[in-house]
């Protein structure tokens, strides 16, 4: 006789219905709990490498395009540079202008640097020889240098009124010729050359790094929030 020759009854499992809705709800947990951790996440937003890389790429790509604008069009794309900047950082450097400045000032205090005053030249005001009629031209102009800034009056060689000198305030320097068209791209072109030398031009820049870097670290200060300091017991108020 052999083993198989006695059938052996063999248990067949039982599923009921509580287990299966068990099994349902532990599923709909999961299912629920994941999608929760997902929406939190999302929740969180960007992180500041994300925001900050964005941010660099925005800007470099109207660079780029400013760099490759030719004649009086790199002044068109030069303002849409700055217009980028204004949009991304406009806020940040409203407020890191002053502040920069600001905080520089306390920093030298705290040094004992001393701020040292302006320096103006001194001018000194122009003399003009108003001849009197009835005199001789020569006469009069002969007598200016005589007179100089320090007289009110002009005599002649006869010893005889020949003009009044009159002190008049020194004018003030007269402005800048505007540049002309050349040299208006060309200034343009410098100040955009100088600005990619210090931003980058490629992602692979070290100075895109670098200045990625920053705004990431400028986006994690201004998002990290710094908890008050806790009052002391017994301490004034």
């Amino acid at each position: 006789m052999y083993p198989q020759d006695f059938p052996v009854e063999r248990a067949v499992p039982v599923i009921s219905l509580p287990m299966v809705l068990t099994g349902l709800v532990v599923l709909a947990l999961a299912v629920w709990a994941g999608y929760a951790l997902a929406r939190m996440k999302k929740d969180d937003g960007p992180s500041p490498r994300a925001v900050a890389a964005s941010i660099h790429a925005a800007v470099q790509r109207k660079l780029n395009a400013a760099l490759a604008a030719h004649g009086g069009a790199t002044i068109n794309a030069a303002q849409a540079l700055v217009d980028e900047i204004e949009i991304r950082l406009g806020s940040v450097l409203s407020l890191a202008g002053p502040l920069g400045r600001s905080s520089g000032a306390l920093k030298d205090a705290i040094a004992g640097k001393v701020k040292p005053a302006p320096t103006v030249q001194p001018v000194s005001p122009h003399a003009v020889i108003v001849p009197i009629p009835g005199q001789g031209g020569g006469a009069a102009a002969s007598a200016a240098s005589a007179a100089g800034s320090a007289g009110a009056a002009a005599v002649g060689e006869t010893g005889g009124l020949v003009g009044a000198v009159l002190h008049l305030p020194p004018a003030p320097p007269a402005p800048p010729p505007p540049p002309s068209p050349p040299q208006h791209v060309a200034g343009v072109r410098a100040a955009l050359e100088d600005f990619a030398a210090w931003w980058g031009t490629t992602p692979s820049d070290p100075a895109a790094d670098a200045r990625i870097r920053e705004l990431e670290a400028a986006a994690g200060q201004l998002t990290t929030e710094v908890p008050a300091p806790k009052a002391k017991p017994g301490g004034h108020h």
